[in-house]
């Protein structure tokens, strides 16, 4: 991830992350946080890759999404 998206991100992390579930919350973390693979993290969640990339992917587009109705 470029260095200007991940800093975004981690700002909106900051921000918003209560308004994720539980489970986006783990895996971004796992993801942006700790900075593992989408094939690390479904190892460790029993679940597929693309279902960690999924999550991540959701989990960002609602990050953005609730900060552009924050911002007005």
């Amino acid at each position: 991830m470029e260095i200007e998206k991940r800093t975004r991100f981690l700002e909106l992390w900051d921000k918003y992350r209560h308004f994720l579930t539980v489970k986006q919350q783990e895996i971004f973390q796992m993801y942006l946080i700790e900075d593992m693979s989408y094939g690390e993290i479904g190892e460790i969640l029993n679940t597929t890759r693309n279902n960690a990339y999924e999550s991540v992917k959701s989990s960002m587009n609602k990050l953005e999404e609730i900060d552009k109705k924050m911002k007005g």
